[in-house]
């Protein structure tokens, strides 16, 4: 039986925004990946492996981590990066779990993330303003027990 791909939206939000890092005071571009599903009980890691090569920027989700420390907390699952030097437009690759891959463009320039390309069918939002992405992460659904636990998808 094939498998369906649901159409209740997208699994993940992406935000690639203008960062100023305070330990550093250096001017950068903040990427953040996290699932669109909030968890009730830990605060998972988004499991990524991320390739830069020249102007393209490939992330590809392994799976859920459990967090470090075992504290219990409610949130998304996230990936984190600060990048330094970006300039210019970049393609940004992310392939989800089954394989399948979502390729957006962003302009970067200095203080400022234009998204220049973006499929219409899609398993990844894409912002580039962090007011848009805080208001998007806060309607939400509210932090359900994880569906992933329970299939066996969280990495240790």
């Amino acid at each position: 039986m094939a498998k369906r791909k649901s159409t209740a939206g997208p699994e993940y939000r992406l935000l690639i925004a203008p960062h100023m890092n305070e330990r550093t005071q250096k001017s950068g571009t903040l990427v953040v990946l996290e699932t669109t599903k909030a968890f009730a009980s830990f605060r998972y890691e988004l499991s990524v492996k991320e390739e830069v090569e020249g102007k393209t920027i490939q992330y590809t989700i392994l799976g859920l981590k459990a967090p470090h420390l075992s504290l219990p907390s409610a949130g998304h699952a996230q990936f984190i990066r600060e990048y330094e030097n970006l300039k210019g437009t970049y393609t940004i690759a992310v392939e989800g779990l089954d394989g399948v891959v979502h390729e957006s463009s962003v302009r970067i320039g200095t203080g400022k993330v234009e998204l220049v390309k973006s499929p219409t069918s899609r398993f990844v939002e894409v912002f580039t303003d962090e007011g848009r992405w805080d208001e998007q992460r806060l309607n939400a659904t509210p932090p359900t027990p994880s569906s992933h636990a329970r299939k066996g998808r969280v990495r240790g």
